[in-house]
């Protein structure tokens, strides 16, 4: 079904900030509305909810999620883009490249494009490491990549943690009455990774 303007009709946008979407609302088994949570900035970059709710009327709901690249200790970031400096995806320290370290995606070029601009994007990340494959071949590497993460001190999730966060948001799903539900943050992720007997 296809609907048109009317000649002369009045349109009108309202942009709505500090709200944050917590519930669909349904009518009949239909779309009705999305509750949202009024938030306020925390004065650290971020917000936090208010306790407060408000609902919209709708009859269409589209997801549109934003990202913004954060730091990742040890990498290079530039604040201001969002993104790791790089030269056709290959990690710039101080201007220069880093032999062996890459970045692809988002977090290379901003959110920016669609999903074929990830393929292009990819692409020209890998050419960049093929080309260097000769000279990282002949660096020295240890046996045991695991074993130097647990020297650096952190702790990888290995397999079994891989598959108890598939579990686990397998049963998140469940409990909402659908498929898997993606768990969307690194403590919660951890969380079901360690839980490794779930």
């Amino acid at each position: 079904m296809c609907t048109s303007w009317a000649a002369g009709a009045v349109r009108r946008i309202r942009l709505r900030f500090f709200l944050r979407p917590v519930e669909l609302l349904e009518r009949g088994g239909r779309v009705a509305g999305v509750r949202f949570a009024r938030t306020a900035p925390d004065g650290a970059g971020g917000v936090r909810d208010t306790g407060r709710y408000e609902d919209v009327e709708a009859q269409l709901v589209l997801r549109a999620v934003g990202y913004r690249g954060v730091e990742l200790p040890g990498l290079p970031f530039d604040p201001v883009c969002g993104t790791v400096p790089h030269a056709a995806g290959r990690v710039l320290r101080g201007g220069v490249p880093s032999p062996g370290e890459y970045v692809a995606g988002w977090i290379k070029r901003g959110p920016t494009g669609v999903i074929g601009s990830n393929r292009s994007c990819a692409k020209e990340t890998v050419a960049s490491l093929l080309a260097d494959a000769a000279a990282l071949t002949r660096r020295a590497v240890a046996d045991d990549p695991l074993a130097v993460l647990r020297e650096w001190g952190l702790r990888p999730v290995e397999w079994a943690g891989r598959l108890s966060i598939e579990r686990a948001e397998a049963e998140l799903g469940r409990s909402l009455g659908r498929g898997p539900v993606k768990i969307p943050d690194w403590a919660g992720l951890l969380a079901a990774a360690r839980d490794e007997n779930a």
